[in-house]
């Protein structure tokens, strides 16, 4: 049972706690406590016995002021009702477990004066660095900034390569993977294809956002593929959520009935889009083609399973992190920008099924002939 002071109340077990009932030193319970390596196995096993039987927790506070640092990192987000960021952020959580981390969520859906706080520092210290993913502040902020107040790491899309010091970057090259996911569409033979995404905000109009950058892919591969874009080709949205994709996606029915193609600068938007489909009796793929952009746990489980982009939401966690350890044990050199892959995963809202029977068809249609030829 925790000890009792003088005066009643319980107080927190403490290291000489451990100490005395495992019989065995302070100094090597701290030793033990902080995994430290010359420890005999059967010593080891007494203290931690012993640790379990007091419930004695290490302070965060005490652990900061012997070693320098906390052992924990803060992840601040936009926003934890976008499916992508909840799943990026389990992503970061487990990652951070691995390495005996402790990841503190932060959600900067407030706006531009939360993202502020993240990059001044917050009012307080809290943890040993950041990881941030702004998207309501302009550019030029983090332009202007020489360096930040603690160790950081920039991810997403809303940043330029000129970084302050301080600081590194984990991307993904969101136009290439929307041109991708849009040449994927056009492979199905689509060829009156739109894009839903561009945010009406003035945030969605910075050049480096995520609705910007996927959209200039999405028009790239249309004039690659000698397609002409015009005033119905891009739909814009208030918002990057599901009500948002089924609205767009009305919208754009309206005025462009005959569009055969969607690329989504989201899952959630193309869960929206699949939904005013099906309540138009248009079928997908049949009729219109859908493709998203996340990879996220709905989207093999839409009506149809829905195509999409797979950011690698592991290595994006693995690179920030060692970035920001790398910070935090003292690497003060120039910021560093990398990048992380990405994949096109296709399903049925593209056609996957079809496609996949149709080779299949073509395979068993060619083994026949050579067997008849042979």
């Amino acid at each position: 049972m925790p000890p009792r002071s003088s005066s009643g109340p319980r107080r927190p077990p403490s290291l000489r706690d451990v100490a005395e009932i495992a019989g065995v030193s302070i100094k090597t319970v701290s030793n033990v406590v902080n995994d430290y390596p010359h420890v005999r196995d059967s010593t080891r096993e007494k203290v931690r016995e012993a640790i379990l039987h007091v419930g004695y927790r290490p302070q965060v506070a005490a652990r900061q002021l012997r070693t320098g640092a906390s052992g924990i990192v803060t992840l601040a987000v936009p926003s934890l009702a976008f499916t992508y960021f909840s799943d990026l952020s389990q992503h970061f959580i487990d990652e951070a477990q691995r390495r005996g981390q402790t990841v503190v969520l932060h959600s900067t859906s407030a706006g531009p004066e939360a993202e502020r706080t993240v990059l001044e520092g917050f009012q307080r210290v809290f943890g040993d660095g950041v990881i941030f993913n702004p998207l309501f502040l302009e550019e030029e902020q983090y332009a202007r900034m020489q360096r930040t107040t603690q160790p950081t790491v920039f991810i997403g899309e809303h940043l330029r390569e000129t970084l302050p010091e301080g600081s590194d970057y984990v991307r993904i090259d969101n136009r290439a993977a929307s041109f991708d996911a849009t040449s994927h569409l056009l492979a199905t033979g689509r060829r009156r294809p739109a894009f839903i995404g561009a945010l009406r905000s003035a945030q969605g109009q910075q050049p480096h956002s995520s609705g910007i950058l996927r959209r200039d892919g999405f028009l790239a591969a249309l004039h690659e593929h000698g397609l002409r874009a015009d005033d119905r080709t891009v739909q814009s949205v208030d918002d990057w959520h599901r009500p948002d994709g089924f609205a767009g996606a009305n919208a754009l029915l309206d005025r462009f009935p005959e569009v055969d193609g969607i690329v989504c600068g989201n899952d959630d938007l193309a869960i929206g889009v699949l939904a005013a489909l099906r309540r138009r009796d248009r079928r997908v793929p049949e009729d219109v083609a859908v493709i998203g952009y996340d990879d996220t746990p709905d989207a093999p489980f839409a009506s149809p399973p829905l195509s999409t982009i797979a950011p690698d939401k592991a290595a994006i966690a693995r690179t920030a992190l060692d970035l920001l350890s790398e910070r935090i044990q003292g690497y003060d050199g120039p910021p560093r920008v990398q990048e992380v892959p990405y994949r096109v995963v296709v399903r049925e809202s593209t056609g996957a099924a079809s496609l996949a029977s149709a080779t299949a068809t073509a395979t068993a249609t060619a083994t026949a002939t050579a067997t008849e030829e042979g």
